[in-house]
């Protein structure tokens, strides 16, 4: 059995997700796909644009066969994070024989061989090559440099495209694991060059503005198949959630050095700054520097406004990233693969949240826990934008909406025939 897997945001979901799957099933011969995605909150430090079962349906509309949700850590997390959490999740499965990603550059021996080259920096006995690197990069990060800027001045030809730098990260999170599979060894990584579309960012920028005016509830967006209506297709972004930012951030004002990647200086710069706070994507702006980027600060606040603990993140890394597979969306004819990951899979599947207490040991139950609650948080902030919308004249899309709890227990599923 050949199965692929791809690990992507899908925020939102565009032609070029739809081109990926095609074409990763193409280039493997996969008999199954299996995504991981991100939930409702996402790499860069923000909310997603449409929550996350919304986000899987799509997935399995445009083929496929299993979506899972990345740990919570792993999505709002760097590229490092992101990429070993992905990798982690499908090679716990046991199943995973291919892994696809989109790349600017398409050129898989490139970025492998600096995949290589950055996991000698991890390497507990570093060489003389890889020492000298470091040196460079705290050269250029003292010179006031961004991480990503200093990189790839000391690192001569070390990709900066983003597609391609996350290629490097989940080709390192596979040499870094040994990334073994229950059927064919390694898992193989394909690089498949991106298409010219409009970008996600375009995209979640152009909802965002228009969001006020459409005029059809939960419209839903580069598919012919309409949603099931799990939950109301409208979007979100950061400033909704600029009050709950702003009252965590008050509240936390003395502790604020404990959430993953906050550094002393940024918690102070915070401090300093606090008193000028308007919006969530305004406070970013105030608070970015020469070295700090904006992406990088989002990521922060997000972590202190979910309570993302360094020590958490920590004990996750230390635990494999990856603690139990959570479907949020499967089709109905994937039996097989189904039935293969709970024979192989080195971790619980849940899928019925109910069992997930007796599953779980008591560290992975209470990563679960803190991912039920970023889940119950986005869905209250939804109620609110629908609340506060004009659009919510009509009682209909309200109507739609579920109770916040009901969202961490169901799981989207698609009758489609087997494919021969």
């Amino acid at each position: 059995m050949n199965v692929t897997g791809i690990i992507m945001e899908c925020n939102p979901f565009h032609e070029g997700h739809s081109y990926l799957l095609r074409e990763a099933r193409l280039r493997t011969g996969a008999d199954y796909i299996v995504v991981a995605m991100s939930g409702d909150f996402v790499q860069r430090g923000e909310p997603a644009v449409y929550d996350k079962y919304f986000r899987a349906e799509r997935i399995l509309h445009a083929g496929a066969d299993l979506v899972l949700e990345l740990p919570l850590y792993a999505a709002c997390g760097s590229a490092e994070y992101f990429a070993r959490g992905g990798i982690a999740l499908l090679e716990r499965l046991g199943v995973v024989t291919d892994l696809c990603f989109g790349s600017e550059s398409g050129d898989i021996s490139a970025i492998l061989k600096y995949a290589e080259y950055a996991s000698l920096l991890d390497s507990a006995a570093p060489s003389d090559e890889s020492e000298a690197v470091l040196a460079g990069l705290r050269d250029k990060l003292r010179a006031g440099m961004s991480f990503p800027a200093a990189r790839a001045a000391a690192i001569p030809g070390y990709p900066e495209t983003p597609n391609d730098l996350l290629a490097v990260e989940y080709c390192r999170a596979l040499l870094s694991s040994g990334a073994e599979s229950a059927s064919k060894g390694s898992i193989v990584p394909h690089a498949l060059p991106r298409i010219d579309v409009p970008s996600a960012t375009t995209r979640r920028k152009e909802l965002l503005l228009e969001r006020d005016s459409l005029r059809e509830p939960g419209p839903v967006p580069d598919t012919e198949t309409p949603a099931s209506q799990l939950s109301p297709a409208y979007p979100l972004g950061p400033d909704d959630f600029s009050g709950p930012l702003l009252y965590t951030l008050r509240m936390q004002q003395d502790h604020l050095e404990r959430y993953a990647d906050v550094t002393p200086d940024l918690a102070d710069r915070i401090r300093r700054l606090l008193p000028a706070f308007d919006t969530y994507t305004g406070f970013c702006g105030l608070l970015k520097t020469r070295n700090l980027t904006y992406t990088r600060i989002s990521r922060c606040l997000l972590h202190i406004l979910l309570g993302m603990d360094q020590t958490r993140l920590d004990d996750l890394q230390s635990s494999g990233m990856a603690l139990y597979a959570r479907p949020l969306a499967m089709n109905r004819s994937a039996g097989p693969i189904l039935s293969s990951i709970r024979r192989n899979s080195s971790i619980p599947f849940l899928s019925k949240m109910s069992a997930a207490r007796s599953l779980l040991t008591p560290a992975a139950y209470g990563f679960l826990e803190e991912e039920c609650r970023a889940e119950e948080l986005y869905s209250l902030m939804l109620r609110q934008a629908l609340l506060h919308s004009s659009r919510c004249r009509d009682d209909s899309l309200l109507s739609s909406f579920r109770p916040l709890r009901a969202a961490q227990r169901r799981i989207v599923v698609l009758d489609r025939p087997q494919r021969s």
